[in-house]
């Protein structure tokens, strides 16, 4: 654990192993049982991505809304992480009220997302996010992590010009690959640190999820009870 802290405290995000893969299978397998696809394609998960890519923007929203009966999707991916969770914020948390399941399906203006950190949305400075992917990740189809050091230097620039996402990051998507994962690993970071997507050239859609959390001691600021609930991990 000291050498994820370390990692954190330096370049802002590190990588980590699940703790628990029985609770990873279950958010697959969870996941796999809410879409609306052929039965038989549900056996594999790079089937199910296949038959993901193929969807609509509508159907991809239905089945967004479909996950939403996921509701305890959050305490699960906690639990998942509990020696690394209680390391960094002890077992009394503020977690994210209703995790995040992501479906990125390849292709251009599809699977791209711009560079941002956490703290634009209003996020404590002492909030960790955690992104899972359910499956291996193919080359170049993660997400990257421009380290802390450097994201602070971009942030003090654009605020020095009175920007926020301004030409600097915009432009910089094309700079930094992604950091491939396997399934049963997970990146850590914290909201200081600038990630994004680019296109990805695969034919199997992307599939994560994504849980936000502080220590119950500390400030939450903009965000409220509206959005992070209190949990005590085991």
């Amino acid at each position: 654990m000291e050498n994820y802290k370390k990692l954190l405290d330096k370049q802002g995000y590190a990588i980590v192993p699940v703790e628990n893969m029985d609770l990873l299978n279950k958010i697959r397998m969870s996941f796999i049982e809410k879409l609306n696809i052929p039965k038989q394609a549900k056996k594999n998960i790079n089937t199910v991505r296949e038959e993901i890519a193929k969807m609509s923007k509508a159907e991809i929203n239905r089945s967004m809304i479909d996950l939403l009966k996921l509701t305890n999707l959050s305490e699960i991916i906690i639990n998942s992480f509990p020696l690394l969770i209680k390391y960094l914020c002890g077992k009394e948390l503020f977690i994210q009220r209703r995790a995040t399941m992501i479906m990125n399906v390849p292709g251009e203006g599809q699977s791209k997302q711009w560079p941002h950190y956490e703290l634009m949305s209003g996020i404590s400075p002492f909030t960790f996010v955690i992104w899972a992917p359910l499956h291996d990740l193919e080359e170049k189809s993660g997400v990257y992590y421009i380290n802390q050091k450097e994201s602070l230097q971009i942030m003090k620039k654009e605020e020095a010009a009175g920007l926020v996402n301004g030409p600097t990051v915009l432009n910089m998507m094309s700079d930094y690959d992604p950091i491939p994962l396997k399934f049963g690993e997970a990146i850590i970071f914290n909201p200081f640190v600038l990630h994004g997507n680019i296109n990805f050239e695969s034919k199997l859609a992307r599939v994560a999820c994504n849980v936000r959390f502080q220590s119950f001691t500390k400030p939450l600021l903009q965000k409220n009870s509206d959005y992070l609930k209190y949990f005590e991990i085991n």
